[in-house]
């Protein structure tokens, strides 16, 4: 099958290319990041179940690393929003892990990363996006809502550059779930990319000695992505956590600045 960019294929192009009926080959194209992303879900929905019923007073590795790797997250959200933060720790934490297994995920020979796709960064900018609206008008009522939209005017002169004010807030609020969206899906498909360009050369420099293998070229930036997966999952989370921060009462921002 045709492609526009250089990628490595997966089992699901190869099932695709394999199979004799048009209705399971494209069905199986259309929704190739949904079943990458419910993978993943399934992963992480199986490994949390898992631990959650074998909790121990001394805990085991793996319960260990999930309760390391909740509090840092716990740490890192209060650090920014005070105590209050705990109780964001869900909504960002769940982000956290999802795009960074996922990122990971996608470095498995004949697997992908669905966050290489618009269609999956997407939606979980747009997910960041309402729940800050919503954390907002919880937080600060309807009209507290709209006042910080329109900039804490509290002098005459303030209220005069209202009518400029609240359209470049309102236009900063939709702006930052497309800068979400944009960040994490160009570095993740760049590495995919990255990754198929040197695959591909790697095989080309053996392929006149007709052996079915190629130069490993591509193993360094393997370790290159693991590290570039991580960062963007943490940039997502931590620019979530700043984006509901901004929208809290600004009491609770000057007591924990």
């Amino acid at each position: 099958m045709e492609q526009t960019t250089p990628h490595v294929l997966n089992w699901v192009h190869l099932l695709a290319d394999a199979s004799r009926s048009s209705n399971l080959s494209g069905f199986l194209i259309r929704w190739e990041t949904a079943i990458f992303s419910l993978i993943v879900v399934a992963l992480i929905s199986f490994v949390a179940v898992k631990l959650a019923g074998n909790l121990k007073l001394i805990p085991g590795r793996g319960q260990v690393i999930a309760e390391q790797i909740i509090g840092t997250l716990d740490d890192l959200i209060c650090s920014i929003m005070g105590p209050r933060g705990r109780a964001y720790t869900p909504f960002v934490g769940s982000l956290f892990i999802y795009i960074l297994v996922t990122n990971l995920y996608g470095l498995i020979p004949l697997q992908n990363s669905s966050t290489g796709y618009l269609i999956t960064t997407a939606p979980l900018a747009i997910c960041v996006f309402f729940y800050v609206q919503y954390v907002a008008i919880k937080e600060n009522g309807l009209f507290g809502y709209l006042y910080h939209l329109a900039g804490n005017p509290k002098s005459v002169a303030e209220w005069f550059f209202v009518p400029l004010n609240l359209p470049l807030h309102v236009m900063g609020e939709f702006i930052k779930p497309v800068t979400l969206m944009f960040r994490l899906y160009g570095n993740i498909m760049a590495g995919h990319i990255l990754v198929a360009v040197f695959l591909q050369l790697g095989i080309q420099v053996l392929k006149p000695l007709r052996i079915p293998v190629g130069v490993p070229l591509h193993l360094p930036f393997l370790f290159l992505e693991v590290l570039i997966g991580a960062i963007q999952a943490f940039v997502f989370a931590l620019l979530s956590t700043v984006y509901i921060a901004m929208m809290l009462p600004h009491d609770h921002e000057e007591a924990h600045a």
